[in-house]
């Protein structure tokens, strides 16, 4: 069962392995993950940190972060000790690699996964008891992990709010390590709310990016229950405007969130799209209006809103 809470996580981390390469080792590109990433951190009995060089002073603040999120989260949710049935992701496991480089000449051997993004959660096969959820990723050169809270909250939303693996629910990803069989099912998807809630939950309402975006008014709500991750995507679209889509949702119509995850808790997703198809029509006056609101009190300027962007969206 998960925990309730990791309130005392920064006090409570152990350390339970200290064997691992030197900083600047020279490490054969083949070496197992294990070589790699040799430190373990225990932040409590649901999340470990394997790194390659986080140091304790990290070790300690991303515990304490993942705790404030695991907290947040259920308090949104209320979800504490409820997992989705046949969900036996009671763990996270986080691995990060020193550096974008070091991610980007070991993640991919390691893990089967593309490296042209930030970082990726894998679930994995949630039925099966014993697998094991992984978050990939690499620090910042200020020695931060990049994209934890927001990866965090993936496991926390595939656990608690999504019935099945990853290729259950609904999107247009193909990629490994999960090769989701194609043809991808028809729209709308899930990709709005998986990646805008973490959003979401990992930011709360200071996002100036998004309310700046929302300024451009430049997808309608209904529009963006079919975004993807191979159509109709884009770093933008896919993260600041599933973000904008979810706040709106949360913050104005939640009682339509919980009948939403009424059936994404039980695996119904027939009846998950026939309700947002309904909300694109009833809501999209509204959302429009509420952009306006929002943006007013944005900057004028959001510079640097698509620099991350890649030619291919890849989940993160």
């Amino acid at each position: 069962m998960y925990p309730t809470s990791f309130k005392s996580l920064g006090v409570a981390a152990l350390l339970v392995a200290t064997q691992w390469p030197a900083f600047g080792a020279d490490v054969s590109t083949s070496a197992s993950v294990d070589a790699v990433l040799g430190r373990v951190w225990r932040c409590g009995p649901s999340v470990t940190l394997r790194s390659q060089a986080l140091t304790r002073e990290f070790e300690t603040n991303a515990c304490k972060s993942l705790g404030d999120i695991e907290q947040r989260f259920h308090a949104l949710f209320g979800t504490s000790g409820k997992p989705v049935a046949n969900d036996f992701n009671d763990s996270l496991r986080a691995n990060i690699y020193r550096s974008r480089d070091d991610y980007e000449r070991y993640a991919g051997t390691h893990f089967n996964i593309p490296v042209d993004n930030g970082g990726m959660y894998l679930e994995g096969l949630p039925g099966k008891p014993g697998n094991q959820a992984e978050f990939i990723a690499s620090q910042t050169p200020e020695g931060t992990i990049r994209n934890l809270e927001h990866e965090f909250v993936h496991f926390l939303d595939a656990r608690f709010n999504l019935y099945g693996d990853f290729c259950r629910n609904l999107h247009d990803s193909h990629s490994p390590p999960e090769n989701c069989p194609r043809p991808a099912p028809p729209t709308p998807y899930l990709v709005w709310w998986t990646e805008g809630v973490a959003e979401y939950v990992a930011r709360g309402t200071d996002h100036p990016k998004a309310m700046a975006i929302a300024r451009t008014k430049e997808f309608a709500l209904g529009e963006l229950f079919d975004t993807g991750y191979e159509q109709k995507t884009g770093r933008t679209r896919v993260y600041t405007w599933g973000y904008l889509a979810v706040r709106f949702m949360m913050e104005n119509h939640r009682a339509d969130i919980e009948t939403m995850l009424s059936f994404t808790r039980v695996g119904d997703y027939p009846r998950y799209q026939a309700v947002v198809r309904e909300w694109g029509s009833r809501y999209d006056g509204e959302f429009e209006a509420w952009l306006s609101r929002v943006a007013s009190d944005a900057p004028a300027e959001h510079g640097g809103a698509h620099a991350a962007h890649h030619n291919q969206q890849r989940r993160t």
